[in-house]
């Protein structure tokens, strides 16, 4: 006789999650990654030192809008020229080179 344990975390292949249960994933991943970067503490310095949150906030969230148009229009006209496969080896490359660096150094 053989049994199947089942977990909550490791659903059968082929199961469907929820919804929900993968967009709170989704959120709690983005969130713990994006909380407190570097941009955070900025604009919250920036919002301190010139006495306007609104002012400050709708300029960072333009920024990122701006950041992320230009990447997405950039991508679609980068991948038009060069497959996706060597993009995506050379942004292992990259990332390869980065960390060997960032290692070497410290």
């Amino acid at each position: 006789m053989v049994t199947r344990t089942a977990t909550r975390f490791a659903p059968e292949h082929g199961a469907r999650s929820s919804f929900p249960a993968v967009a709170g994933t989704a959120f709690a991943v983005a969130l713990a990654a994006e909380f407190a970067d570097l941009t955070q503490i900025v604009t919250a310095g920036l919002a301190v030192k010139y006495h306007d949150p609104v002012a400050v906030g709708a300029g960072s969230v333009l920024a990122l809008w701006l950041a992320a148009g230009l990447a997405i229009a950039g991508g679609r006209s980068l991948l038009k020229v060069i497959p996706v496969i060597w993009l995506t080896r050379a942004a292992a490359l990259v990332t390869l080179a980065g960390t060997s660096l960032a290692a070497a150094v410290s």
